[in-house]
């Protein structure tokens, strides 16, 4: 028998649903929606409320990987007992207000917005969930404890696919109506490593964008010294590459990187001709 499952009473979604709808509102500039939204998650996820206590339990079991079997086990079976002495009406409550937010300033149409693990988050909640019987439960706990023991290169392959085609749509458009040009391969490799960083607070787009920043670096000292007549000018790009070391990675080092990739493609293109 399939299970039913309710997005919209699972926390862990409703959490990355608005990190998600954070990051597009960010992308579009509409800085009134973003405040509102970091002001949401402030209020109904700050540490010690009944929302932030469950979604670390979500978090514990769908951000965990590369375990043994036993430790996997004693992870379900302790997230579950943790779960146990939650207050579940004060959580049921705080949900209501918090999808009537949603339905309200966002619109019902943001619950379709594509979640990777998504199936691992339902997963979790039908097992925390008092609807579930034994058997059922005891089957998706060996789902979870499988997911559990994969390594991340494992886990993966298995998360549904494709990436987020709202936020990756979103990046490329602003891009090439702000600087009518077409994304290159770097540019596009870079933007889908911060889409994917969505939901695993940024660090996976923190470690390709400091690769890409030394890629850059270098093409550009290369090409400084072996052309003096634009030393000058590329030795400021490179103070502003060295600026990116004391700024927080955001979009707006993004859209900077976005520039400096289109900047390195020229004058490679301009060194092949020569």
């Amino acid at each position: 028998m399939r299970l039913r499952h309710n997005k919209k009473r699972n926390t862990a979604f409703l959490y990355e649903l608005l990190v998600k709808q954070f990051a597009v509102a960010s992308l579009q500039q509409n800085k009134e929606r973003a405040t509102q939204i970091k002001e949401v998650l402030a209020t109904f996820f700050k540490t010690g409320k009944p929302l932030a206590q469950e979604l670390a339990l979500f978090r514990t079991l769908y951000e965990t990987n590369s375990v043994d079997g036993f430790t996997a086990m004693r992870l379900v079976q302790e997230s579950y007992r943790a779960y146990q002495t939650l207050d579940h009406k004060t959580i049921f409550n705080e949900q209501t207000k918090l999808i009537n937010w949603i339905n309200k300033n966002i619109g019902q149409n943001c619950f379709e917005t594509f979640m990777p693990n998504y199936k691992t988050m339902a997963t979790i909640s039908q097992i925390f969930g008092s609807e579930t019987d034994v058997k059922q439960k005891v089957l998706l706990e060996r789902k979870l404890i499988g997911s559990l023991m994969e390594r991340p290169v494992e886990r993966k392959k298995n998360e549904m696919q494709p990436i987020d085609n709202l936020v990756y749509r979103q990046v490329v458009q602003n891009f090439n109506k702000k600087y009518n040009s077409n994304l290159n391969e770097s540019q596009r490799k870079i933007i889908e490593s911060y889409v994917l960083s969505i939901s695993d607070g940024g660090l996976q787009f923190q470690f390709r964008l400091n690769e890409e920043i030394s890629r850059i670096k270098e093409a550009i000292t290369i090409y400084k010294d072996s052309n003096s007549q634009v030393a000058t000018r590329l030795g400021s790009v490179l103070e502003l590459i060295e600026s990116f070391k004391k700024t927080p990675l955001n979009e707006q080092i993004l859209e900077k990187v976005l520039k400096l990739q289109a900047l390195v493609e020229e004058i490679t293109n301009n060194g092949d001709n020569n």
